[in-house]
């Protein structure tokens, strides 16, 4: 695991930049994947630290491959992120391993928290 790399897995090019510029200026190497497929082979090239994974992607749920992910990945902090942000999907996404969850849109501050509470070890 590299502690100083995160792999961020979604298909919106405005959620990667976004997530991208904020975590290197948090002194972050970033990794990006556009579909599941590819982000898995980033996973296991890049062995990040923390993995943002959307939930709707083009070529599969992220949600129905996080238990895997727990359990192939079990170092690696998962943070789901979904535009549609429902209590199932949540109480699924934590029954099954992620650290949490962000709702789309979030903002600068938000994201800032998360790597903050990485940094300090409270995540």
């Amino acid at each position: 695991m590299n502690d100083e790399t995160i792999l961020i897995i979604d298909d919106e090019p405005e959620i990667l930049n976004l997530l991208s510029r904020v975590l290197q200026m948090q002194g972050f190497l970033v990794r990006v994947a556009h579909t599941l497929s590819e982000g898995i082979k980033e996973l296991v090239v890049s062995e990040p630290a923390v993995l943002f994974l959307d939930i709707n992607l083009p070529d599969g749920n992220g949600l129905h491959k996080l238990k895997e992910l727990r359990k192939n990945y079990p170092t690696v902090k998962i943070i789901m992120i979904s535009a549609l942000d429902s209590a199932q999907d949540r109480k699924k996404a934590f029954e099954n391993g992620a650290h949490t969850f962000l709702s789309k849109p979030f903002n600068l501050r938000q994201v800032s928290t998360l790597v903050q509470q990485f940094k300090k070890g409270n995540f």
